[in-house]
């Protein structure tokens, strides 16, 4: 493919004007942040279809789209519009660097937690899995999901467990293992779960969003401990 291109300057600059409008249509998602309405007319080409047209140039690509979805996300926070194709975003981001694990483990927990589709989150960090077969974060990140948010805890215990066997797994992989195995899901321990996380996050978002649940879940239970003490 570089030798091809190196003697034919013409499939070089039209594989320019691809990633430059692969870029744009990363860059036109921005024009609806501050127009809601727009959501309507607005469309995301799949990831397969943005892979095959993306030439050599697919981590250029991946980069371009990636900045859009985490600036997309941001502007959902401050209340500019909801979370309709952050999902989309991400399918782009992986398909055009498959072994990019963060952006999996950061779809999932916002597609999961902010938009509120607990499916839709697993199986993002699910066909991260299949890509990624020895990365222990993400059957770490479905059992925690399933934890916190399903009660599920033999089917969390035992992505826990798988995610403790695999190459790099810290410590801790078995422990939440052992102690979900043993324990029911109760708020008490979903803040002790989210503070564990929290503690062993790399990446400030994840932090962030550890910080935003554990604040929730405590007012939760001050609220439940209010009206019984009425």
């Amino acid at each position: 493919m570089k030798a091809l291109l190196r003697r034919n300057p013409v499939i070089l600059l039209a594989g320019a004007a691809v990633v430059l409008g692969l870029f744009l249509s990363t860059v036109w998602v921005q024009k609806y942040r501050y127009r809601p309405y727009l959501h309507e007319k607005l469309y995301l080409p799949s990831g397969k279809f943005v892979r095959e047209l993306s030439l050599g140039y697919r981590e250029v690509v991946a980069d371009a789209v990636w900045l859009s979805a985490v600036q997309y996300y941001g502007d959902f926070r401050k209340g500019n519009h909801d979370l309709r194709y952050f999902s989309g975003l991400i399918d782009i981001v992986t398909s055009l660097d498959p072994h990019f694990t963060f952006a999996y483990l950061f779809g999932a927990l916002v597609v999961s937690e902010d938009a509120g589709s607990f499916e839709e989150g697993t199986d993002i960090l699910k066909r991260g899995m299949s890509r990624n077969p020895t990365s222990w974060q993400l059957p770490f990140e479905i059992g925690f999901l399933n934890f916190v948010n399903r009660r599920d805890n033999a089917l969390a215990a035992r992505y826990f467990e798988l995610a403790s066997r695999l190459p790099g797994a810290p410590e801790y992989a078995g422990r939440f293992a052992a102690f979900v195995y043993s324990k029911a899901g109760d708020s008490g321990s979903s803040i002790r779960m989210w503070e564990e996380y929290k503690e062993h996050a790399d990446d400030p978002f994840l932090k962030e969003l550890a910080e935003r649940y554990i604040e929730k879940l405590n007012r939760e239970s001050a609220g439940k401990k209010a009206g019984s003490d009425a």
